[in-house]
């Protein structure tokens, strides 16, 4: 089953988003170039310098430490090359992978590379940022699953170093629990998927989880960096956006006008972003108040800084030969308000290329939709009601048979309502009531009796109410709360390799597939 969902079912509300996607020029117009202009994209980025040498050392030695597949190590080399090119995604080290948009987002980096190499006839590689410098531990705590019942549980675990860059968050017994707890999801046929998300013995959580997205991806040739592992190259950046700090604050907030003037909202606050962090010495990360004064110091020891998120983006593009960004919903309005940072900094805006997205299902919930008549896309516009599925299904006869006697519940207690009156005048509303808990207990057989004449035809309303939790859980897109892990234990892995892809890749789509295996 392969059905393709309407954007506006899944971002209702995010009019920017939607304008980009379909192309329409008020969205497209805050942006260097438009997604399709891949050509002059390339021009641009390759009359820009990066430190394309030093670049692939840091990456190497990071990549190398994950990984021995030939694919990693040819596209590291690649970027040494002056005419090679790059298409950079990046997200936070979620739990264990985290949202399943995670993959979806680096599925998207590689399809976007493969396609523009080949109409570029270039050398593109996928790069996957892990955003380990983020400090929102609740971001990155926890993973999301459906327990039996459909019921969505939550695994965290707690860390005395919040307020800490996670690039600093080792593997503490708490972490060691929750993985503990998580891998208990694993039925024993998907226990082989287990050696996925274990550590090795010298990571850390942060290169454990790079390790994870290598595992999965290293063969495509996907390219993993962390902002500590260039952070070093940074220096001239961070000088350079300090010094500026003024000019990045006008610009900020003259675009955010402009949005504000086009009828959508600005995503970034101008007196709060556009600027750097320091280290503290406990290692927390503080707001730089004093740009000029940490100039000099910036860039002469840039490990000890770090950038916000509206220049996050912008650093990535300074080291990197950049032609194309997979950005999700909010990073595109994001990137709508940085356009004028990058002029001012001299730094290409590469295109902006929406990521995909997708909804599982198995191939049992496909067909159960199927019996009733159901879409993905009811699921999503919440029209799917489990019960009026199931009666849906239910025997014509049976259904029939009750309606007839409940029909006549009241007639039947109609001759005594009369008498009733006589004898006390509050006794009529005893009798309404008595009438009232009999349909209602008429109505709960009613329900047990569809129950089990759906399950005489192999039908279970379970899974009809499950529909809702597992599509579409607490009214949200799938791939928003539902973890890696969760669909691992479903429907094991081999179904990402296998997603169905519009050819172009700035083209959105949001697919709803099954996946795994088609007797489960």
């Amino acid at each position: 089953m392969i059905e393709r969902i309407d954007p506006r079912l899944l971002h209702p509300d995010d009019r920017f988003f939607l304008d980009y996607v379909d192309g329409a020029e008020a969205a497209l117009c805050f942006f260097e170039q438009p997604p399709s202009a891949f050509a002059a994209a390339a021009e641009a980025r390759r009359s820009a310098d990066c430190p394309r040498e030093e670049l692939a050392a840091c990456l190497r030695a990071y990549n190398e430490r994950l990984t021995d597949a030939a694919a990693v190590r040819d596209n590291v080399d690649a970027l040494v090359n002056p005419d090679s090119l790059c298409v950079l995604g990046g997200q936070q080290a979620g739990f264990l992978g985290g949202p399943l948009f995670t993959a979806y987002k680096i599925l998207s980096v590689l399809r976007a590379a493969s396609w523009l190499a080949d109409r570029l006839e270039a050398r593109v590689v996928p790069i996957f940022w892990l955003a380990t410098e983020d400090h929102d531990f609740t971001e990155i705590n926890r993973v999301r699953f459906l327990d039996p019942s459909g019921d969505l549980r939550t695994i965290s675990f707690d860390w005395d170093g919040r307020g800490r860059p996670i690039e600093r968050l080792p593997i503490t017994a708490e972490v060691r629990a929750a993985l503990d707890e998580a891998l208990a999801l694993l039925p024993e046929d998907r226990a082989s998927i287990r050696d996925l998300f274990l550590p090795d013995a010298s990571d850390d959580y942060a290169v454990w989880h790079a390790r994870i997205w290598s595992r999965l991806f290293a063969d495509s040739g996907l390219v993993l960096v962390e902002p500590r592992t260039v952070r070093p190259m940074a220096g001239p950046f961070f000088a350079q956006a300090l010094a500026s700090a003024d000019g990045i604050a006008a610009a900020l907030t003259d675009r955010a006008g402009d949005l504000r003037r086009g009828g959508y909202a600005a995503p970034l606050d101008p007196r709060t972003t556009g600027g750097l962090f320091a280290f503290a010495e406990d290692g927390r990360r503080v707001r730089v108040d004093d740009p000029g004064a940490h100039v000099a110091r910036a860039e002469a020891s840039p490990e000890g800084y770090s950038p916000d998120a509206a220049l996050r983006p912008l650093l990535a593009d300074a080291l990197f030969p950049t032609i194309a960004s997979v950005l999700g919903p909010s990073e595109i309005a994001y990137q709508a308000m940085l356009n004028p940072l990058y002029r001012l900094l001299g730094i290409p805006q590469p295109i902006l290329l929406p990521r995909r997205g997708y909804t599982l299902l198995s191939p049992r919930q496909a067909a159960l939709l199927d019996r009733c008549g159901a879409t993905v896309a009811d699921v999503l516009a919440d029209r799917f009601d489990p019960a009026a599925a199931a009666r849906s299904l239910a025997s014509p006869a049976l259904l029939e048979r009750f309606a007839k006697r409940k029909a006549g519940v009241r007639s039947a207690l109609e001759p005594l309502l009369e008498p009733l009156e006589e004898l006390d005048p509050g006794l009529p509303a005893r009798w309404r009531q008595t009438a009232d808990r009999i349909e209602q207990q008429v109505d709960q057989l009613e329900e047990r009796a569809v129950r089990a004449d759906l399950a005489r035809r192999g039908i279970s309303s379970r899974d009809l109410r499950r529909l809702n939790a597992e599509l579409h859980p607490t009214g949200r897109p799938q791939e928003r709360v539902l973890s890696l892990i969760h669909a691992a234990a479903q429907h094991g892995v081999q179904w990402l390799f296998e997603l169905e892809s519009p050819a172009d890749p700035d083209e959105y789509a949001h697919y709803a597939v099954t996946a795994g295996d088609p007797n489960e």
